[in-house]
């Protein structure tokens, strides 16, 4: 049987991480209005109010996305470990989804607004 390293699952739990890490600064607003970091659209730079709001709840979907591909790899290392190819193959579409859906969740959120 395969170990778990054959997976290579450190790629997809480093992508999920860093996922989680970049998101807490737009969770807790610390980011302020600018051109490099945050979710950066015509009606964020609009108002200060939506910037932060938009960022916060795009943040928040990032978190959710990267604990997703956390738990995801670390669950699709475990069950499909006889098979690396095909477990590098389920990580990707969980960070595919994961990724999307956290994109997803941020326009949706700014259409609220």
């Amino acid at each position: 049987m395969k170990s778990v390293n054959s997976v290579k699952v450190w790629r997809w739990l480093i992508a999920g991480i860093v996922f989680m890490l970049i998101s807490i600064p737009t969770i807790f607003q610390w980011i302020p209005p600018n051109s490099h970091w945050g979710f950066r659209t015509a009606k964020t730079f609009s108002n200060e109010q939506i910037w932060y709001a938009a960022n916060r709840a795009s943040g928040i979907g990032l978190l959710l996305a990267g604990l997703a591909i956390v738990i995801g790899t670390i669950a699709t290392a475990r069950l499909v470990r006889w098979n690396p190819r095909q477990a590098n193959r389920i990580c990707f579409a969980i960070f595919l989804v994961s990724s999307l859906a956290a994109l997803a969740h941020g326009f949706w959120a700014l259409s609220r607004m």
